[in-house]
């Protein structure tokens, strides 16, 4: 089926996506009657409904089913997605980034299983057994460009001598993805300028991929989207941010460079809140890439 939607890229729910294909306006699955199609919303309401959708470690995206109050039960919304490949039926999921705000499009997704975990509160707090869908994402990638240094790093992992079998490569570049599948959940776009488009941004690891653990590389919150000009200034350690949330500048960033960046680099302004284990990350980027001299040096070497 044809849609007209890019990976990564936003999207109004009433006018381009339901003024195109019907479908319930509200809630978080909707099913069009007169288009092969499920649409799946994922994002900040459920967690008010006492869950949240995560990817697991083999980048399967577990999507909680619909039912505010008592326990979900398989039908309408819910057997749509359970059942989409036996009715013919194309499923798609958007991420919401708020209330009036567009939806971020991540993309064709297919049904693999679903299980029920009790004990999940409900709307009003109350126990109750979900609904969990087990979903695998049928896109090569989110429209998201890994850091320059990621890159670099992932590309060198893969061609290390005794490394360059297809088993190696394949679990670098999974990592990698898995990474990105969860930084977006986390970080909604980039501090510095506002964009949330996902075809303009890139996933920068905080503490970098090198001097990260096995967990630390896969982990969202060990990383930010920013985009490329902002990435390029991070991931090089010209700037980097407080515990407070305001931005650092090294005072070695050319003052000509700085003014000809188009980006906001007022030390004065708070680039929102940032979560604890995100301050433990920044920490380690703060003492070693944004105070290395060495690192800086070889900038333009």
């Amino acid at each position: 089926m044809e849609l007209p939607f890019e990976v990564g890229a936003l999207y109004n729910r009433q006018k381009q996506i339901h003024g195109v294909f019907g479908g319930q306006q509200q809630g978080g699955i909707s099913t069009p009657k007169e288009h092969p199609l499920v649409i799946a919303f994922t994002g900040e309401a459920g967690v008010s409904h006492g869950y949240h959708d995560f990817w697991d470690d083999d980048e399967v995206f577990h999507y909680f089913g619909e039912g505010q109050i008592g326990d979900m039960k398989y039908v309408a919304g819910n057997r749509a997605i359970g059942e989409h490949v036996k009715d013919g039926k194309t499923l798609v999921v958007f991420q919401m980034m708020g209330k009036g705000r567009p939806y971020r499009y991540l993309g064709r997704f297919m049904c693999q299983s679903s299980y029920v975990q009790p004990g999940t509160q409900d709307r009003d707090g109350q126990p109750r057994s979900a609904i969990v869908f087990r979903l695998r994402s049928l896109e090569a990638s989110l429209g998201l460009a890994a850091s320059e240094t990621d890159q670099a790093e992932i590309d060198a992992a893969i061609d290390d001598v005794g490394a360059t079998t297809t088993r190696r490569e394949t679990e670098v570049r999974t990592k990698q993805r898995l990474f990105r599948e969860r930084l977006i959940g986390i970080e909604k776009g980039c501090r510095l300028t506002g964009i949330e488009d996902l075809r303009f941004l890139r996933a920068s690891h905080i503490k970098p991929w090198a001097d990260s653990t096995h967990s630390e590389r896969v982990d969202g919150e060990n990383g930010l989207l920013l985009a490329p000009h902002a990435d390029l200034l991070f991931d090089r350690g010209w700037i980097s941010f407080s515990a407070s949330g305001r931005l650092l500048v090294s005072t070695e960033l050319p003052l000509d460079v700085r003014a000809r960046l188009g980006l906001n680099l007022d030390m004065n302004v708070r680039r929102s809140i940032f979560s604890g284990k995100q301050l433990g990350f920044l920490e380690f980027h703060r003492n070693v890439v944004f105070s290395s001299e060495k690192h800086r040096s070889q900038i333009f070497a």
